[in-house]
């Protein structure tokens, strides 16, 4: 159950870090937006950057339950969001995946993480 749990923190602190980046260093076009706008996605993607090395902080020392637990909710939390915004368009095969890479794992890795407390193997 730990292997597990440290992979998928790893991953997503993979995903994050890529999403950050991405989003931080993309070109500015003003025909699809504005510089508030702009502004504000790179924030986020620099908010992005930062969590992954929390999600890789949190694989080598799985025991900061508090932080552990804060990531599995925000992910969880961001998913759930995600979700409910696609009555507003069609949801694509790659859409679907990235909310369901939010619910699942995160669902499936806080209990485990519980379990794991419980048994003291943490």
């Amino acid at each position: 159950m730990l292997l597990f749990i440290r992979i998928f923190l790893v991953l997503y602190g993979i995903i994050a870090l890529i999403t950050g980046f991405m989003g931080a260093t993309a070109a500015y076009n003003p025909k699809l937006s504005t510089p508030m706008l702009d502004n504000n996605h790179r924030y986020v993607a620099a908010i992005w950057a930062s969590m992954s090395l929390a999600f890789f902080y949190v694989a080598w020392n799985p025991s900061e339950t508090s932080l552990f637990r804060f990531l599995m909710i925000a992910l969880f939390i961001g998913g759930i969001v995600r979700a409910l915004a696609l009555v507003n368009y069609p949801p694509t095969p790659f859409m679907i995946f990235g909310i369901l890479i939010e619910l699942i794992p995160t669902a499936t890795m806080l209990w485990m993480h519980i379990q794991l407390l419980k048994t003291g193997k943490i």
